[in-house]
C-alpha cells in the first residue's frame, strides 16, 4: 500500500465528511432557529386577527374568510410543532457539530503522516479504524447530510477537487439553489400570513 494512495485518501476523506457535518450542523442550526420563529410569528398573527376581530378593525375583518384563515393558520402551527418535535433539529444538530468535531481532531493527527518517508501499516490503520468507528457513532444521523452541504465541502477543497471556471459557477449555483429550495417554506408560509393580515386590514372590503 502506497503512501499516496492510503493517508492522502484517508486526510482527504476525512477532511470532506468533517466540512460536510460541520454546514450540516449549521444548517439544522438555523432550521431549528427558523421553525421556532414561524410558530412564534404565526401564533401571532392568529392572536392580532382575534384582537381585530374583538374591536372590529380591518377593512374585511367581517368576512367569512377570517374564520377560515384562522382555522388554517391554527393547522400551519400544529403541523410545525409536529415537524419541530420529529425532526429535532437542535438535537441533531449537536450530534452532527460533534462528529464534526472529532473528525476534525483525527484530521489533526492523521495530517503529520502525510509528509512522512514511510508508511506505518499499523498506525494507518489505527486511524482508518478511528475513523470508521466516529462514523459508526453518528451513522443514525448521516441521513440528514444534504447534497448541498457536500457540494460546499467540495468548493472549499481546491486541493484535492479541481473545480474551476464554469465547472465552479454550476455547483455554486446548485448548492444556493438546494439551500433555497430546504429553506423555502419559511418565507412561504410567513409571506402568505403577512399578505393575509394586510388583506384584512387594508384590503378592499368584499360582501360575504
Amino acid at each position: 500500500m502506497k503512501k499516496e494512495k492510503s493517508y492522502s485518501n484517508l486526510y482527504k476523506k476525512i477532511d470532506a465528511t468533517s466540512k460536510t457535518r460541520f454546514h450540516a450542523a449549521r444548517r439544522l442550526r438555523f432550521h431549528s432557529k427558523f421553525s421556532t420563529y414561524t410558530v412564534v410569528i404565526i401564533s401571532l398573527g392568529l392572536i392580532l386577527l382575534s384582537l381585530m376581530q374583538a374591536y372590529d378593525l380591518g377593512n374585511n375583518i367581517s368576512s367569512n374568510l377570517v374564520g377560515l384563515i384562522q382555522v388554517f393558520s391554527a393547522v400551519a402551527v400544529l403541523v410545525y410543532s409536529l415537524l419541530i418535535d420529529k425532526n429535532d433539529y437542535s438535537n441533531l444538530h449537536e450530534k452532527m457539530y460533534s462528529c464534526a468535531s472529532m473528525l476534525g481532531e483525527l484530521k489533526l493527527k492523521v495530517h503529520p503522516f502525510l509528509e512522512s518517508p514511510a508508511h506505518d501499516e499499523v498506525k494507518y490503520k489505527e486511524h482508518l479504524d478511528a475513523y470508521h468507528k466516529i462514523l459508526r457513532i453518528f451513522e443514525t444521523h448521516s441521513n440528514n447530510d444534504f447534497r448541498g452541504d457536500y457540494f460546499r465541502a467540495k468548493l472549499e477543497m481546491p486541493e484535492n477537487y479541481t473545480i474551476k471556471g464554469f465547472d465552479w459557477l454550476i455547483m455554486k449555483a446548485l448548492v444556493i439553489a438546494l439551500h433555497i429550495i430546504n429553506f423555502i417554506s419559511y418565507p412561504l408560509v410567513l409571506g402568505a400570513l403577512s399578505t393575509v393580515i394586510l388583506w384584512v386590514w387594508f384590503g378592499n372590503p368584499i360582501i360575504s
